[in-house]
């Protein structure tokens, strides 16, 4: 399997900030012993959309025994285990002062999955491992003087905002399954169009979706939540449902809900709203919620938001009075002080989960008044309840709330005399 290269000479000035000593010095140790290293798919794609990458990985010809060899006895690089060296992949750090990490894999020729057990075959061919990646923009390499290598076609299709696999797109799905929601995420940032999908490429994903159950959960909510944060995420997120991805994602299936999922998005989009903010629409309760937590494993916050939105997005609404967030900033003044800045945040979720869109600038001009006395205050001013203290702050605080939180310490203490709640 071979192909013809383009080769596209970048201005110094667009690449040459990428290119650390740490890297400079990684890429001089891979040349010294003829093995040609370059930086690989995401940063290359990213430096021609004109956007500084977040991660720079690289590929080469070097085998895995090879880098090791490299690198044995080299005090300027570490290299970390992980369990991606089966696959190719050896993570090392690079540097002594300032410490850059890369994850540097050797050129694949393919890659066989049966359920979880993977084999890869490797090669020394640039232009079979561009083939056998996922799609075209991400298949792009880089050299050390900014030459980028395109097997391909990828150059064309970023310049198309086109999401293309390479080759057999059942067989790249095939050798990883997260590909499929690669490929909708990929989708959500380049296409020019939020509902232009090649019918073949849909098809090719929902043939091979049940592939997706022998995905870790880590890997799948690493897609959505990417996914979710993207410029089209109700579009693309129920094109996703409409490819019966539902019960593989730990999703319950309902096809209404999906639509709702749509229009949120289109409420709230311009207010970025948490992916749990859109995700929670699809959930009648918490048991179908706990169901998708096992299956995904989110992270901590994103729970806990999805917890908070089950719990309140039908008890907390708006007021009735002149001040329609009374309920919600009464809602984090009860709540205690500790919590109250996330679950501030939480808030600020609610109201767009809720479509409250025009309210959501009004909180985030106030701030939660603090409640100026507590317990402590209490006993060092020899004080000594009638109740239990909760009680009677309790009833403090319902006091500074009616004088709408202008009351002092000095007042507060002042009204349990005068109303008998306290003695000395």
């Amino acid at each position: 399997m071979t192909s013809s290269v383009r080769c596209y000479q970048l201005d110094q000035s667009e690449y040459i900030h990428l290119f650390s000593s740490q890297l400079i010095y990684l890429f001089s140790l891979f040349n010294e012993y003829d093995y040609s290293i370059r930086i690989i798919g995401g940063a290359v794609r990213d430096i021609l959309l004109g956007t500084t990458p977040h991660d720079i990985d690289l590929a080469t010809t070097a085998t895995t025994n090879d880098i090791l060899r490299l690198i044995q006895g080299d005090s300027n690089i570490e290299l970390v285990y992980t369990r991606a060296e089966h696959f190719g992949t050896l993570t090392l750090i690079v540097g002594t002062t300032v410490r850059n990490t890369f994850q540097v894999t050797t050129l694949k020729r393919s890659i066989t999955r049966h359920g979880r057990d993977v084999h890869v075959e490797f090669t020394d061919n640039w232009s079979i491992d561009a083939q056998q990646r996922d799609l075209t923009i991400n298949s792009l390499s880089m050299d050390k003087d900014g030459i980028i290598y395109d097997y391909t076609n990828g150059i064309d299709d970023l310049k198309l905002n086109r999401i293309r696999f390479n080759g057999n797109i059942i067989q790249r799905l095939q050798e990883n399954p997260i590909r499929g929601l690669r490929y909708f995420r990929f989708f959500g940032v380049l296409s020019s169009d939020a509902y232009v999908h090649e019918p073949n490429i849909l098809e090719a994903i929902r043939t091979s979706a049940t592939a997706l159950k022998d995905v870790p959960g880590e890997k799948i909510w690493s897609e959505l939540e990417l996914i979710l944060r993207g410029r089209f995420a109700g579009h693309v997120m129920r094109t996703i449902l409409e490819q019966q991805f539902a019960p593989l994602l730990g999703l319950p299936d309902s096809s209404v809900e999906m639509y709702e999922l749509e229009n949120r998005w289109l409420r709230c989009m311009n207010y970025q709203p948490e992916p749990m903010t859109l995700l929670i629409t699809l959930f009648d309760n918490q048991d179908e919620f706990d169901i998708f937590c096992k299956r995904i494993k989110c992270s901590t916050r994103q729970k806990k938001l999805g917890e908070f939105l089950l719990d309140y997005r039908y008890s907390i609404q708006p007021s009735n009075n002149h001040d329609l967030l009374d309920t919600y900033k009464e809602f984090l003044i009860d709540s205690h002080s500790t919590q109250q800045d996330i679950l501030y945040e939480y808030i600020i979720e609610l109201l767009k989960y809720q479509g409250y869109i025009d309210l959501i600038d009004d909180i985030k001009q106030w701030s939660i008044p603090k409640f100026p006395i507590d317990i402590w205050d209490l006993q060092q001013n020899g004080l000594i309840s009638k109740y239990h203290f909760s009680h009677f702050l309790r009833q403090l605080k319902e006091q500074w709330k009616l004088s709408q939180y202008m009351m002092t310490k000095e007042e507060l203490i002042e009204y349990g005399f005068q109303s008998g709640l306290f003695y000395t």
